[in-house]
């Protein structure tokens, strides 16, 4: 009777182990259904044979499993008993010619596994091995089985969404999670099939990355720089710690005002990803002196050389109140024509004062491919704390495309000896960082108003957009026919212009494609009959020649801005050339046009290698005798004049 007892008994617990076991061949594999959780998961239990070789440790107790895929996206959790230590592993095609997809034996005895299955074809058939990692099929050898479809992506799953973070002090943290997101790009150190993305603006040199994940995720941080995500480098990969081991990288040599990008995942593949805390902590920088007009930054003289100055917004705040009118009427603007002063945060502006040449114009240029791209600036007139808006920009149509968010303003009727405020910002309130502009004045738009170099030699000037085209008398160019008022340009064609025509040396224009967009006048001595100037041309608009650049010759006109003739070989480019001034009569006037190429606005200098006459300084007593005083006479029709070693800037000391 004892033997019929324990024969049943041995019956009974067999035919039990295989009601849950399922089957130990693919081509019997048992059907799973996709649940919308995993509240009712399907018993099963390890087998006693291999069908083909683990993917890690022992298979030879593996067991099938397979279900119909409903999503692209599928969570697969195998919970174990306590004598169980399960590796699953997931495969496409059929029996016969398997594909495997994932093998997740990422935890311990009697832990669970799980795949994040992603990518995968909806209606297609999958399949599943479960098996226990050691030799045998482990003590107790059951677990649970069940296949759920996982809740959407984290919202900042792709670098276009990276959730903003604050810079603080101390670490304030930011919950995350890169549960179920989808791989970016590559990983730097491990798998990154779940990378999250976040970005921060830099408020210091110097900032850290602190990421502390759950218990179940090791985690990998990653930062770069970059204009945008279609552009980012790497600058750090920190992978220091373990499972559960914060994250910490030490960010140094960072721009103030520049947005960087960090990248968060866990190590291992097909983890599906944990939640876990971020934040990044540093000294916030300083308001700037200038955030208000009262302490407005104060420009150099005003000249007709752009140099262009760099400042940044960084730490401003919105200035505001009486005596500080919001901008209105902002030029290349949308309605309503604000500046961006109608967004919610407002834009943070910096403030600069600029005295008003005797010309009584300035025109301020935003210069081309630097710092904050969409940018807006006014004008005011008046005392720092009463001021009245005497123009706003927003974007202008600039030569090219790429800085068509960026301002410009010529403003002309000025007050001479006045004080203007300038106001800079960005269009978007969220955005500071870096802005760089140059203020001129531009008098010599026309061949009468010619500017009068005395000393030529070193003469920095810009072909600005407040120039306008000029044709005096027979002045026109190559390829424009003398009709006017349109003065007709065909490209290719020479239509007999003067303006990129060789003289009897024969050195012209390379083709027959030069036209008159923004002009400007010079006019110089000779003190031989050659004169030869070196060219420079920097920070071109549109780029390097052909495509941008400048053109520049000289030419003969008497007085009367009338019948000219070119006296130089014709020149073009975005670099640097050579000017050669051909038969000149010493103690003449000759007059230097500088055109953009194809409208492009540049900056560019001169040096004057000979022929360029300085004329004299005249003084009240001549001879002068040691301890006398005197008065030096500057040279009239100068815009400005510096005398050395005093630095004086009057015609006359």
């Amino acid at each position: 009777m004892k033997h019929l007892l324990l024969i049943l008994f041995c019956l009974y617990f067999i035919s039990n182990q295989k009601a849950i076991a399922q089957s130990e061949n693919c081509s019997a594999a048992i059907t799973l259904t996709v649940m919308p959780n995993c509240s009712s998961p399907v018993a099963g239990a390890t087998g006693l044979s291999q069908n083909i070789p683990g993917c890690v440790g022992n298979a030879d107790d593996d067991v099938w499993y397979q279900f119909v895929a409903t999503s692209t996206s599928h969570q697969i959790t195998v919970t174990p008993s306590v004598g169980l230590d399960p590796v699953v592993q997931l495969f496409s095609g059929s029996c016969s010619t398997l594909i495997s997809l994932n093998c997740m034996d990422a935890t311990s005895t009697g832990q669970p596994e799980t795949i994040y299955a992603s990518n995968l074809t909806i209606g297609t058939t999958y399949r599943i091995r479960v098996y226990h990692y050691f030799t045998g099929g482990g003590s107790p050898n059951t677990f649970t089985i069940c296949i759920t479809t996982p809740p959407p992506p984290p919202s900042n799953d792709a670098c276009g969404n990276a959730i903003s973070l604050s810079v603080n002090a101390s670490c304030v943290y930011t919950n995350a999670t890169s549960l179920n997101a989808s791989q970016s790009l590559p990983g730097c150190v491990g798998t990154a099939d779940d990378d999250v993305w976040f970005s921060f603006v830099a408020t210091n040199s110097v900032h850290t990355i602190t990421v502390d994940p759950s218990s179940t995720m090791d985690a990998v941080v990653q930062l770069f720089s970059g204009s945008g995500c279609s552009s980012l480098t790497s600058l750090v990969c920190m992978d220091n710690a373990f499972t559960n081991g914060n994250e910490v990288i030490n960010a140094v040599g960072l721009t103030v005002g520049s947005t960087y990008y960090i990248r968060v995942y866990d190590y291992y593949a097909s983890t599906g990803g944990a939640p876990f805390q971020i934040c990044v902590t540093g000294t916030p920088t300083p308001v700037p002196p200038n955030d208000d007009p009262c302490g407005a930054i104060a420009l150099p003289v005003v000249t007709t050389s752009c140099n262009y100055m760099n400042f940044s917004t960084v730490g401003a705040t919105t200035s505001s109140g009486v005596g500080i009118p919001t901008p209105a009427s902002c030029a290349g603007g949308s309605p309503p024509q604000q500046g961006g002063f109608n967004n919610s945060p407002q834009p943070k502006d910096v403030w600069f004062s600029i005295v008003v040449p005797s010309t009584g114009n300035i025109t301020i240029t935003a210069q081309p491919g630097y710092g904050i791209n969409d940018v807006a600036m006014a004008l005011y007139s008046g005392t720092c704390n009463n001021l009245t808006q005497i123009a706003c920009a927003d974007d202008y149509n600039y030569p090219g495309t790429a800085n068509d968010f960026k301002p410009f303003i010529n403003a002309t009727g000025l007050t001479p000896g006045s004080t203007v405020y300038l106001r800079y910002w960005a269009f978007n309130g969220n955005t500071t960082g870096n802005i760089g502009f140059c203020v001129t004045t531009n008098t010599h738009d026309n061949c009468a108003n010619a500017l009068y170099i005395c000393d030529l030699n070193g003469y920095s000037g810009t072909t600005s957009a407040a120039f306008t085209v000029d044709r005096p008398c027979n002045m026109r160019a190559l390829a424009e026919m003398n009709n006017p008022p349109t003065y007709t340009y065909t490209s290719g064609t020479c239509q007999g212009g003067i303006f990129g025509l060789g003289g009897a040396w024969g050195i012209g224009a390379p083709a027959c494609d030069v036209r008159l967009d923004n002009n400007s006048w010079i006019r110089f001595t000779a003190s031989n009959t050659t004169a030869i100037l070196n060219v420079t041309v920097t920070n071109c608009f549109v780029g390097n020649y052909p495509s941008g650049g400048i053109q520049m010759q000289i030419f003969s006109a008497g007085t009367a801005c009338c019948n000219f003739t070119p006296v130089s070989d014709f020149k073009e480019g975005s670099g640097t050339f050579t000017i050669t001034a051909n038969n000149l009569t010493i103690g003449q006037d000759y007059y230097l046009m500088i055109d953009g190429y194809a409208g492009d606005i540049c900056s560019y200098s001169i040096t004057a290698n000979s022929g360029v006459q300085f004329p004299d300084i005249t003084a009240s007593s001549n001879p002068i005798c040691s301890g006398d005083m005197i008065t030096l006479y500057g040279p009239a029709g100068a815009t400005s004049y510096t005398w050395q070693p005093g630095g004086q800037t009057t015609q006359d000391i």
